[in-house]
């Protein structure tokens, strides 16, 4: 894997929603995603914003499979091969930038003519609810020793001419690796839903 850092400049950046379609120039031999499901295995790359704000040039960093390519209006600062390791028992600190959401069945949703289904994301909104998402998201990997939860700001953006808001959090702490076979599955395809918008890279070091 490769771990890049890139900018965008503002008027390619100013809606979250393009962001993804941005980055997408940087690896023009990488076919797009078909996943049906956030668990699928992951094609392309992620990312999350380090930088970014009203009329501020876009500073990301990029984890992908190949080396990006220079394309045409976007910086790439700098890119650096990966081969993560981890081993079972191994403690490592972490960061995450995550979509922790539910599904439920809305009944007037489901009771639409034009709606196949009635089913609907939400955020999870309470922190227990939220670390208890990431304790679930980790099972059979890796188990959380310690975190701490800090809520975004919400992320507004437009898709075919509709607005859209996404409720966001940062968690920060230190997990123990279970199964490493697992916990690299994680590393490479990323956690939960929400990854076109900067959400499910998880970024690891050692203690």
């Amino acid at each position: 894997m490769f771990l890049s850092r890139v900018e965008i400049p503002w008027e390619a950046a100013r809606n979250p929603y393009d962001v993804h379609r941005q980055l997408w120039r940087l690896f023009p031999g990488e076919e797009k995603e078909t996943r049906l499901r956030s668990d699928d295995m992951r094609q392309g790359f992620l990312f999350r914003a380090e930088e970014s704000g009203l009329g501020r040039t876009a500073r990301l960093l990029v984890q992908s499979r190949q080396a990006p390519e220079i394309a045409q209006g976007l910086t790439i600062l700098g890119t650096r091969e990966i081969r993560p390791e981890p081993s079972a028992g191994q403690r490592l600190c972490f960061i995450l930038t995550a979509n922790p959401i539910k599904t439920i069945v809305d009944a007037e949703r489901r009771d639409k003519p034009d709606k196949k289904s009635g089913k609907c994301r939400v955020p999870l909104i309470r922190d227990e609810d939220q670390r208890e998402w990431l304790a679930r998201k980790f099972a059979g990997a890796a188990e959380v020793e310690a975190v701490t939860v800090q809520p975004r700001p919400p992320l507004y953006f437009r898709k075919g001419g509709r607005g859209g808001k996404l409720a966001c959090v940062t968690y920060e702490g230190v997990l123990r690796v279970t199964h490493s076979g697992n916990f690299i599955s994680l590393l490479k395809n990323g956690i939960g839903h929400a990854k076109a918008f900067g959400c499910g890279l998880l970024l690891v070091r050692r203690l």
